[in-house]
């Protein structure tokens, strides 16, 4: 593919001297970051180059911000609900994942509809998606010419599940990935919602009377998002937990737009945002005390406060597996 693709670049115009220096800029530009041929396939984009039939030239390891026209096959991780939004909008993601790593993708309107198709394992073809910066990484949106193959014959992705590593609260150090911790819910901080774009989930402005996002340079409708701060003890330590939109949702079992509007009704009361937002989690969520949580994430260090988990997942209790650990921890 790496041959068809210099072809193609020829054909515009380009010398292979020319594109030898530019693969060797971008190189220095991406930092070792991506493959030749991933590059290969980011300069034919620049060039306006499409590259049909070749749905497997980049790996999810080749994609970043800025690309058009992306176009891969990998499995369906997770499938989220369908959000509604005002003006008869609608929103859904799907976590997807090949050998080399995970992202997110994004469905706008009608393009939801293929959720009826699409289900968890599921291998999707992935054609004419656009990548950009998201909150935390890189993530992708269907084009408005997209489309998603689902389960194209012939074709497999065989994924080695990288499973978090547990260790006790007292363990974690900073920078640790994939970390699993299990412990209790012993104190509830506060509870935060803002309006983000849906698209990057960046915090949006008002403009010309309209939510307008800085980050993808366009008026969007925006979504309510939470962020909800808990602290959890496991008898080896304590940390503080950072949980972000989806999972915030799960743990408190309702969604961003319902909590915004509660929220809102007791910050009248309040004389200031803060007090309002700890005094909201604390009333309507007390019962998480005590809450027994088994949660993945990253440590962060937070330059005044310490270690911080910043949390992925919530995970479901095995309970024959987490017997055998206690039996293995006595041993």
């Amino acid at each position: 593919m790496r041959s068809d693709i210099i072809e193609k670049l020829v054909s515009v115009g380009l010398t292979e001297e020319e594109i030898r220096k530019k693969i060797e800029e971008k190189k220095k530009e991406v930092e070792g970051l991506l493959t030749e041929e991933g590059i290969l396939s980011i300069i034919a984009s620049e060039y306006g180059i499409t590259l049909e039939n070749e749905v497997e030239k980049l790996k999810i390891e080749d994609i970043v911000d800025g690309l058009k026209d992306v176009n891969i096959t990998a499995k369906v991780l997770a499938v989220y609900p369908v959000k509604e939004l005002e003006g008869n909008k609608k929103v859904a993601n799907i976590s997807i994942g090949d050998e080399t790593g995970k992202i997110r993708l994004t469905l706008w309107n009608e393009q939801c509809d293929y959720l009826s198709e699409i289900k968890r394992d599921d291998v999707i073809d992935i054609v004419g998606a656009i990548s950009k910066k998201g909150m935390k990484d890189t993530e992708l949106s269907l084009g408005y010419k997209g489309k998603i193959i689902v389960n194209p014959e012939g074709k497999k992705i065989t994924l080695e599940k990288k499973e978090p590593s547990r260790k006790d609260i007292n363990e974690l150090k900073k920078g640790d990935r994939y970390t699993e911790i299990r412990g209790t819910v012993v104190k509830l901080y506060r509870l935060r919602i803002y309006e983000g774009c849906p698209h990057c989930f960046r915090r949006v402005e008002f403009k010309d009377e309209k939510k307008y996002c800085n980050s993808c340079n366009k008026f969007v409708e925006s979504i309510y998002i939470p962020i909800c701060e808990i602290g959890v003890d496991d008898s080896t330590g304590y940390i503080k937990c950072i949980l972000f939109g989806n999972v915030a949702e799960e743990l408190l079992g309702k969604e961003g737009g319902e909590l915004y509007s509660s929220l809102s009704e007791l910050s009248k009361k309040t004389y200031s945002l803060k007090k309002a937002e700890e005094e909201f989690i604390f009333e309507n969520f007390y019962y998480l005390l005590g809450k027994e949580v088994l949660m993945s994430g990253r440590v962060e260090d937070n330059e005044f406060l310490g270690l911080e988990f910043r949390v992925y997942a919530l995970k479901k209790f095995d309970e024959l597996k987490e017997a055998y650990n206690i039996l293995e921890g006595m041993e």
